[in-house]
C-alpha cells in the first residue's frame, strides 16, 4: 500500500480533489484534514529572498553572457 499527502491552499479545493478521488477505482481511502498547518518552508525562503532583496547581488556584472561563460569554461 501506498500513501500520497497532497497539500491545497484553499479547503474547496481540498473537497473537490477529495470527490474526485473517490472516484478512482484504486483508490481505497479518502482522508481529508482541514485547516492542519502545511510544515513547508515557503514562509523561510520568502524570508532569505528577503533578505538579499536590498544588497543588489550581481550588480557588478557588465555582460551576462561572458560572466556565465567564463563560469562555465572548465578549462580556464
Amino acid at each position: 500500500m501506498s500513501i500520497v499527502l497532497v497539500t491545497v491552499e484553499q479547503p474547496k479545493h481540498a473537497f473537490m480533489l477529495v470527490e474526485w478521488l473517490k472516484n478512482v477505482r484504486f483508490v481505497q481511502d479518502v482522508t481529508i484534514d482541514i485547516d492542519k498547518p502545511a510544515n513547508g518552508n515557503a514562509e523561510a525562503v520568502q524570508e532569505a529572498l528577503n533578505a538579499i532583496q536590498s544588497k543588489r547581488l550581481f550588480s557588478d556584472i557588465v555582460d551576462p553572457v561572458a560572466y556565465q561563460r567564463r563560469l562555465r569554461d572548465e578549462w580556464s
